[in-house]
C-alpha cells in the first residue's frame, strides 16, 4: 500500500514544493513589520505578484526539467542540484515580474525572502529524502527488478544495490539467456537471487506471468545480442512493463554520453570534454569581463603601439591570419604586426632553419621581425589585439593556442582533441616559460589542460601568466 501512496504523492510533489517555496518566502515578509490590517492589504501587490509567479514559474520549470521523474537510484546532490537550478529560474522569472508589475520590494527584503524560500525547500527535500530512504532500508516502497543476463554487467548491478539498501530494489532473479554468447562472462551471484535459464527470448512471457515484476533490466551485449533484446523488447512493450538497458553498444574511452532528441528521434550522443554548463558559462563570463577590461584598460597604450609598428616598418600596424578555431572553424585571428610584409613568402626558404619539432615554426633570431616587433614578442605585448578574439567569441582567455590551418591540419589525429574547446590567449605550455618546448609535449600539456578543466584553473593560470609575461622572455 505505501509503494502506491507514494507513487500517488509524486504526482502532487510539485504544488507540495510550490508551496514550501512561497510558504517560506511570504513568511520572511509578513514577519519584517508592520500591523496585520496592514500586511493583508499590501499583501495584494508587491508580494503576491513575486509569490503567485514564483509559484508558477516553478511548476512549470520543473515539470519542464523533468525535477519530478523518479529519483530512486540517483544520488541527493544531483536531486539537490537540480531543484536549485530550477528555483533560480523561477526567482528569476519572478523578481523580473515584481519589479515590472509594481516595483515595491526592497533589494535586501527580496533577497531574504527567495533564500529562505530555497532554504526551506532544500530542507524539505533532504528530510524526505531521508525519510523515504530509511522507508526503503527497512522494506517499504520496494520495486521489483528481473535483471536479464548473466554476466559482468549483471555482476556489478546487483553489488550497487546490495551497496545501496536505500534504493529500495528487489530482485526477482537473474536470467541466464541460452545462446547470448556471454557464457564466458558468468559471475556469481549474491546468495538469495535465482539464476534461471532462459532457452530463447519468447520464454521470458512465463516469468513475467507467473511473478511480480515492475521493470526488466537487460544487461545482455547490445552488440551480439541485438535480435534477442529486440524481442524481449517488444514483449515487455506488449505487457506495459518498463524496460532499463544498458547504453554500452560502443564504449569509447574519455567519451561521455548524453541522450538528447532531433525531433521525436532519441538519439545517444558521444562526446569529449566536460558536460559542466554551469562551469562553461561563468567561463564565457569570465571571457567577457576580462577581455572587455584589457581592451579598456589597454586601449590607449595599444593605439600608440599600432602607431609605432606603422613608423617601424611599412604596412599595417594589425596582422590579420587565419587560425583555426573550435572543432576546426576557422577565424581571423589579430595580432599587433611584429614582421616586414613579405615574411609569409620568406618562410619556406626558412623552414630549415625551424627550432621548433612537428608542425610548428619558430626561429629564435628570425630576420624577418622588426625591431620593434621583437620587443612586442619579448612580452608578448603583440598578442593584446586577441582580447578582441576573445570578446566576440572566437577565443578564450584560456585554452590550447591556436595554430594556423596549415600546422593544425598536419597534426597527428590523436592531437585534434585541442579543438573541442576554444583557443585561447594562454594555456598550461606557456607557463612552462620555454619558447622551444617539445611539440609533443606541449600537445600533451593542451590534453591534459582539456582533462583537468574547471574554472579555477582557467583563474590559476590566468595569475601565472602575468608572473610568466613579467620575465620577457618571449621570442
Amino acid at each position: 500500500m505505501l509503494y502506491h501512496n507514494v507513487r500517488v504523492l509524486a504526482h502532487a510533489a510539485s504544488a507540495i514544493d510550490a508551496a514550501i517555496l512561497c510558504g517560506a518566502a511570504g513568511a520572511v515578509w509578513w514577519l519584517d513589520g508592520g500591523s496585520v490590517d496592514e500586511r493583508s492589504v499590501e499583501w495584494v501587490s508587491g508580494p503576491g505578484v513575486l509569490l503567485v509567479t514564483l509559484a508558477a514559474a516553478f511548476m512549470a520549470i520543473g515539470g519542464r526539467m523533468r525535477l519530478y521523474d523518479p529519483w530512486r537510484t540517483e544520488s541527493v546532490w544531483r536531486e539537490l542540484l537540480a531543484l536549485t537550478e530550477a528555483t533560480v529560474y523561477a526567482m528569476g522569472l519572478a523578481t523580473l515580474a515584481e519589479t515590472i508589475l509594481v516595483d515595491e520590494l526592497q533589494g535586501l527584503q527580496l533577497g531574504a525572502m527567495l533564500l529562505a524560500g530555497w532554504l526551506a525547500l532544500v530542507i524539505f527535500r533532504v528530510a524526505g529524502r531521508l525519510v523515504i530512504r530509511r522507508l526503503r532500508s527497512r522494506g517499504d516502497d520496494y520495486r521489483v527488478w528481473l535483471v536479464v543476463g548473466h554476466n559482468s554487467r549483471s555482476s556489478e548491478l546487483l553489488d550497487e544495490i546490495d551497496a545501496n539498501p536505500q534504493y529500495g530494489i528487489r530482485v526477482a532473479a537473474v536470467l541466464d539467456v541460452v545462446g547470448t554468447g556471454n557464457d564466458e562472462t558468468r559471475a556469481p551471484v549474491r546468495e538469495g537471487v535465482a539464476v534461471q535459464t532462459l532457452q530463447d527470448p519468447e520464454a521470458l512471457r512465463a516469468v513475467l506471468a507467473c511473478q511480480v515484476i515492475d521493470e526488466v533490466v537487460i544487461t545482455l551485449p547490445v552488440r551480439t545480442c541485438y535480435d534477442q533484446i529486440h524481442d524481449m523488447l517488444r514483449i515487455c512493450a506488449k505487457a506495459g512493463i518498463s524496460v532499463k538497458l544498458l547504453p554500452e553498444a560502443f564504449v569509447v574511452p574519455q567519451s561521455r554520453r548524453h541522450l538528447s532528441y532531433i525531433g521525436n528521434t532519441a538519439v545517444l550522443t558521444h562526446y569529449s570534454g566536460t558536460g559542466n554548463y554551469g562551469q562553461l558559462l561563468l567561463k564565457r563570463l569570465i571571457d567577457m569581463f576580462g577581455a572587455a577590461l584589457g581592451l579598456l584598460v589597454t586601449g590607449p597604450a595599444l593605439l600608440v603601439l599600432m602607431a609605432a609598428v606603422r613608423l617601424g616598418s611599412p604596412g599595417p600596424a594589425l596582422f590579420r591570419q587565419t587560425r583555426t578555431g573550435l572543432h576546426g572553424r576557422p577565424f581571423t585571428m589579430l595580432k599587433l604586426r611584429t614582421m616586414y610584409m613579405d615574411a609569409e613568402s620568406r618562410k619556406s626558404s626558412l623552414s630549415e632553419r625551424n627550432e621548433r619539432d612537428g608542425t610548428a615554426f619558430k626561429l629564435k633570431n628570425d630576420p624577418r621581425i622588426t625591431g620593434i616587433g621583437r620587443w612586442l614578442r619579448k612580452f608578448h605585448i603583440d598578442e593584446l589585439p586577441q582580447l578582441w578574439n576573445v570578446l566576440v567569441g572566437d577565443m578564450s582567455l584560456v585554452g590550447p593556442r591556436p595554430l594556423p590551418v596549415q600546422e593544425a591540419t598536419g597534426n597527428e589525429w590523436w592531437q585534434r582533441r585541442r579543438l573541442t574547446v576554444p583557443p585561447g590567449l594562454t594555456c598550461l605550455w606557456q607557463l612552462e616559460d620555454d619558447p622551444v618546448i617539445p611539440f609533443q609535449q606541449w600537445m600533451r600539456m593542451d590534453m591534459d589542460y582539456i582533462d583537468r578543466w574547471s574554472v579555477w584553473l582557467d583563474l590559476k593560470i590566468i595569475l601565472l601568466t602575468f608572473a610568466t609575461l613579467a620575465r620577457g622572455r618571449g621570442w
